[in-house]
């Protein structure tokens, strides 16, 4: 697993295996943008960077089997090669999801359920195999000295702590999951005449000029879109009061970190892979239902979560930070 909302939706899972193997080492393999996902994590003693890159699997490869692991888990459902290192590596129990093209490779699987969430499927998976549910919902460690660095930046920034600050992701992995960025700027203009609040707005490189182009139109605006690796960003949107984005990593570590999230659905599912947090919600424009020749015959990107207004979004983000 490469994405961020993916290894994050195994948390609930890694926790279970923690909790029926309490004695066990626990290494988990990801992809590098992933990483930072786990740092922290009580139930992770490891990470290993699973680089996309044969010639430094093959080098990994013969490490690890000096390491006699006993079980082995593929979360990743239709990937062969994930399946395959579970007998590479010699264990003895293989566990992943039943299909036609890898259960050959497991000593034990599970079916998906395309009626639930991802993170649900993971979470079956780990208790089959041994583990033991401590709840569903995926969590984002942080440590204190990352907290205090958050909010020693807000402040350096100009950023009053007794201010209403509204956290907004506008970038999205492709168009088709992205809100109209108009949309994104009568949301902050909303939050500003309502709670005086103010707008931080976060993202990669590639997201900084989105970023400059809304504080452009909304002077209140904090931009640091570009200046954050995922660990800061986790600190410091975890002192957002409130946070808007669409099906992106940012939305989902936000939400698992317990801020109070609005996530905008469309195009993707949210059944499968929709905002998870105690105290997130998710907003539906049009769904594709399944349809796989949508990209082909939709008339713009942006019309699956055009139906979705500012106002919506709006009170939905006041009505989680109330209850907060």
């Amino acid at each position: 697993m490469n994405f961020i909302g993916d290894v994050l939706f195994t948390t609930p899972a890694l926790a279970a295996l923690r909790r029926g193997y309490p004695e066990a080492s626990l290494t988990v393999a990801v992809g590098p943008r992933a990483r930072e996902v786990l740092a922290a994590n009580p139930d992770v003693d490891r990470v290993i960077d699973f680089a996309p890159n044969w010639e430094f699997r093959r080098r990994l490869l013969p490490q690890l089997r000096r390491e006699r692991f006993d079980i082995a888990f593929s979360f990743s459902a239709r990937d062969i090669e994930r399946a395959l290192w579970g007998c590479l590596l010699g264990c003895r129990q293989r566990w992943g999801f039943s299909r036609p093209e890898t259960r050959w490779l497991y000593s034990g699987h599970v079916k998906e359920n395309e009626q639930q969430h991802w993170a649900a499927d993971y979470l079956a998976l780990a208790c089959a195999a041994g583990g033991q549910a401590a709840g569903m919902l995926p969590r984002f460690y942080l440590t204190p000295a990352e907290e205090a660095w958050a909010e020693r930046t807000l402040a350096d920034a100009g950023v009053d702590p007794g201010r209403f600050l509204l956290g907004l992701h506008m970038g999205a992995s492709y168009p088709e999951k992205a809100w109209l960025p108009e949309r994104f700027v009568e949301l902050a203009r909303l939050a500003a005449r309502d709670r005086d609040a103010q707008v931080v707005v976060f993202g990669g490189e590639g997201e900084a000029a989105l970023g400059e182009w809304l504080k452009e139109r909304v002077p209140n605006a904090l931009n640091l879109a570009g200046t954050l690796t995922l660990r800061q960003f986790a600190a410091t949107a975890r002192r957002c009061a409130a946070f808007v984005g669409g099906d992106s990593g940012p939305t989902h570590v936000a939400a698992a970190l317990g801020v109070p999230t609005v996530g905008l659905f469309g195009f993707t599912d949210p059944v499968r892979t929709g905002t998870l947090g105690a105290r997130a919600t998710v907003l539906t424009g049009l769904q594709r239902n399944g349809d796989r020749n949508a990209q082909r015959r939709q008339q713009s990107p942006y019309q699956w979560l055009a139906p979705i207004t500012s106002a919506e979004v709006w009170d939905a983000a006041c009505r989680l930070s109330a209850s907060s």
